[in-house]
């Protein structure tokens, strides 16, 4: 039996360049499913290309570092009203109000269910901030009472904190293919050293095209690279060799109630 490999594009919604990259990754390439940031400008171009696309899977990239949460939340934001990326300095020092990271959890996933017309496939979030210690808890329950797949990443969080919140997740993550050398062999490679052992496997990606929107982005131009590399046809010709088969987070869960995550040097 072929073990299922998960190839998620982070950020649809964060720009039309990069909602047409993922696109296109998905049309002519290897990416299956992607995640949206619907507190970004761009949601709505996302939520209609989706409806051209229906077969992309779509979850929900949870967004607590960047533009304006939903609800009132001043715990999570500066003087200035915005997310920003203090909330892990937030966090050492206590300053997090749990309650307000739920209520902003909830109002962003009700706002991906109106504009994308259902519910997300899983849930992620942006730079990972659901790996926060004191975050984990809540978006995993979150995550099993909408009894969606969560991303897990287990060098991010204590195994204490992963063992008392148990949640459907892909046997093994993978978040190495990012920054400036990315190449298709890297790509393979790292299938290769990631399947023994395991039933699923999600690589996080981040292909775009650039538009000015993404130039502002601290990670512009490789993003451009990835989707080249994700559009190569020898990339499916390698899955195809791989011992895997290409799905989504929705294949995880029709097949699995709970996944014990392997914690792989744990």
């Amino acid at each position: 039996m072929k073990k299922l490999l998960i190839i998620n594009a982070d950020d649809f919604g964060l720009s039309r360049g990069l909602n047409y990259g993922i696109v296109d990754a998905f049309r002519n390439g290897v990416v299956r499913s992607t995640t949206a940031m619907v507190t970004m400008n761009a949601i709505e171009h996302a939520a209609e290309l989706s409806v051209a696309n229906p077969e992309l899977a779509v979850g929900l990239h949870f967004v607590l570092t960047l533009g304006r949460p939903l609800t009132n939340a001043p715990s999570l934001v500066g003087d200035d009203g915005e997310l920003n990326k203090e909330i892990w300095d937030k966090a050492e020092k206590n300053q997090l109000v749990i309650s307000e990271v739920e209520k902003e959890l909830e109002c962003q996933y009700e706002k991906f269910c109106k504009v994308f017309g259902r519910k997300p496939s899983h849930i992620d979030s942006h730079h990972h901030v659901h790996m926060i210690e004191q975050i984990f808890p809540t978006v995993a329950r979150f995550a099993n009472n909408k009894e969606l797949p969560l991303r897990v990443d287990p060098t991010r969080i204590s195994y204490e904190t992963l063992t008392k919140n148990p949640v459907t997740t892909s046997s093994s993550f993978c978040a190495d293919f990012y920054g400036d050398e990315i190449s298709s062999d890297i790509f393979l490679d790292l299938i290769e050293r990631e399947k023994d052992g395991i039933s699923s496997l999600e690589i996080m990606c981040h292909p775009a095209y650039i538009d000015q929107d993404l130039l502002n982005s601290n990670y512009s131009m490789p993003r451009l690279v990835e989707l080249q590399v994700l559009t190569n046809p020898n990339i499916a010709k390698g899955i195809a060799t791989s011992g895997f088969d290409l799905g989504n987070f929705t294949n995880l869960r029709m097949n699995s109630q709970q996944v014990n995550f392997r914690t792989r040097g744990r």
